[in-house]
């Protein structure tokens, strides 16, 4: 069993870990870890321990910073109730989640972060935030499609545009993935939905293709256009 650990701080005499089970998180499976609570010299009461998981993003597409202007949450989990950690002491607080499929994959500069917020006798003490990579077997499958064919991302592919939230999708992110061949055909498609809706746009038509989750996805992929 791979453990990544993904954030250890000290807080007073307190030390936290944060500890994740697979290296590589898939949406929609359940992820397991463990939060690892380490006394001190004294006792200490700790009010609440969260889980935040998060992304970052440009809010316009024609920012070029390195600097995201938009903090994205995805899930909070609260993971224990209030507890006194005795003088060298260690407790195992088990916690496990499930991504939602709007969390966006990790492509390119897109990241996703997990963070550790531990309340002390009520005040709030987040932890150093930290990446892990999320994956989606169809997103990789239908880009590995689309490349083999002669297809290629353009720059801002799979990087998250601002959006306005919707019901199945609360966040304002909207991971758009842009591929291009070198006639000029163009394709698009959002990453972080249930189901693909995949555009193809050639010569000012626009062609609408729907690549379900709960059906064959290579006998989905067989009724695209052989010319796609």
């Amino acid at each position: 069993m791979f453990e990544r650990l993904f954030s250890s701080i000290g807080i007073g005499s307190t030390r936290v870990n944060t500890v994740l089970f697979q290296d590589k998180i898939e949406r929609n499976k359940e992820v397991q870890g463990e939060v690892h609570v380490f006394g001190g010299k004294a006792a200490q009461t700790i009010s609440e321990i969260y889980i935040h998981v998060d992304t970052e993003f440009h809010r316009f597409d024609d920012e070029m910073t390195e600097f995201r202007d938009v903090t994205e949450p995805i899930l909070e989990i609260k993971i224990t109730e209030p507890f006194v950690i005795q003088p060298n002491e260690e407790k195992k607080i088990p916690f496990s989640f499930t991504l939602p499929y709007y969390t966006p994959v990790t492509f390119k500069e897109q990241t996703i972060h997990i963070q550790t917020e531990l309340d002390i006798n009520y005040f709030n003490h987040p932890v150093e935030t930290h990446d892990f990579e999320v994956i989606d077997p169809l997103i990789d499958l239908l880009n590995q499609y689309l490349i083999e064919r002669g297809y290629y991302h353009n720059f801002k592919s799979g990087q998250c545009r601002y959006k306005l939230p919707t019901e199945s999708n609360p966040t304002h992110c909207l991971q758009a993935f842009h591929l291009t061949n070198d006639q000029g055909k163009e394709v698009y498609f959002v990453g972080n939905d249930q189901n693909i809706h995949l555009y193809v746009q050639e010569n000012n038509h626009l062609k609408h293709y729907e690549i379900k989750r709960d059906l064959s996805i290579d006998e989905q992929l067989l009724t695209l256009p052989v010319a796609i």
